[in-house]
């Protein structure tokens, strides 16, 4: 129940990004709040500084991974958006976050094949995946 509110805010993020292929800041900053908040309530304050302190390495490692593969590339690898949706993924679940990324950029370069497209977004992968293991974690 205390979660209600963090799904909301992802799934409007994988519209809006379906749609437009960007996530808001202030939608970003919603859902990393809602799982903080969730985890706080559900799990106790400890775990729920553990799952920031590892949202916020594996946010920084991103973005630097990004930085520099824009610099050496002279192109954009992932989005800003995608990284600030693992960052409120990874304060939910870290291992769950991560996990679902990787599946999911996987499942988006087989869709890219498929589809002869050289992009797609991918919170429409990320989330769904991610909410998948949540689901299939919590009935283990």
């Amino acid at each position: 129940m205390v979660y209600i509110p963090f799904w909301i805010c992802i799934f409007a993020g994988v519209a809006i990004d379906a749609r437009e292929r960007r996530f808001p800041n202030g939608l970003a900053g919603a859902c990393a709040v809602t799982a903080l908040a969730g985890v706080w309530l559900d799990l106790g304050l400890n775990t729920a500084l553990d799952h920031a302190g590892l949202a916020v390495i594996v946010y920084l490692g991103l973005v630097l991974t990004e930085s520099l593969w824009r610099r050496v590339r002279h192109a954009p690898g992932i989005g800003m958006g995608d990284v600030k949706a693992l960052f409120a993924l990874c304060t939910f679940d870290p291992l769950g976050g991560v996990v679902a990324f990787a599946v999911a950029l996987l499942t988006l370069a087989v869709a890219c094949l498929i589809a002869k497209s050289r992009s797609l977004p991918l919170l429409p992968f990320l989330v769904p995946i991610f909410a998948i293991i949540e689901v299939v974690g919590c009935t283990l």
